[in-house]
């Protein structure tokens, strides 16, 4: 309910106003609206910009660039799971099941499991991100001493 309809709900429900939608101070009501509108607006992006799994656009980069250095080109989806990924990492030891997060957050399509006594990440593509980006995102999220590499399938 925007603010036009909720101050006539409340006005209407007083019992001091009969708001029918054709009265002056229905129109007063609009022009407050129409005051309101652009902060009502900025409240809706601000309540979706403060997880990194529902901002828009421009917030969702700066979510990004916490992790890497430029923002992604990947569809807006892509970009909300990989940053969402990346800022729920808490590190500690990482479990095969731990993967699909890791590969989230470095922006890669792909798979990994254990061959020769490593880590190997098998790569379909790049989410909107270079490959060096996306092999620096993942070194970050690898715990140190699991030997790892990344192969282009």
């Amino acid at each position: 309910m925007d603010s036009v309809e909720n101050m006539r709900k409340i006005l209407n429900g007083s019992g001091a106003y009969r708001l029918d939608g054709g009265t002056m101070i229905d129109q007063e009501l609009e022009a407050y609206g129409a005051g309101l509108r652009p902060v009502e607006e900025s409240l809706v992006r601000l309540e979706g910009d403060i997880f990194a799994a529902t901002a828009g656009p421009e917030r969702l980069g700066i979510w990004e660039r916490l992790y890497r250095r430029q923002s992604s080109w990947a569809d807006i989806d892509t970009r909300r799971r990989g940053a969402a990924a990346a800022l729920s990492r808490r590190g500690g030891p990482v479990l095969m099941r731990d993967m699909e997060g890791i590969l989230d957050a470095a922006g890669i399509r792909g798979s990994a499991g254990l061959e020769e006594g490593k880590m190997v990440i098998h790569v379909q593509e790049y989410l909107g991100i270079t490959e060096a980006e996306a092999r620096k995102v993942a070194e970050r999220m690898m715990p140190a001493g699991v030997r790892w590499e990344i192969r282009a399938d």
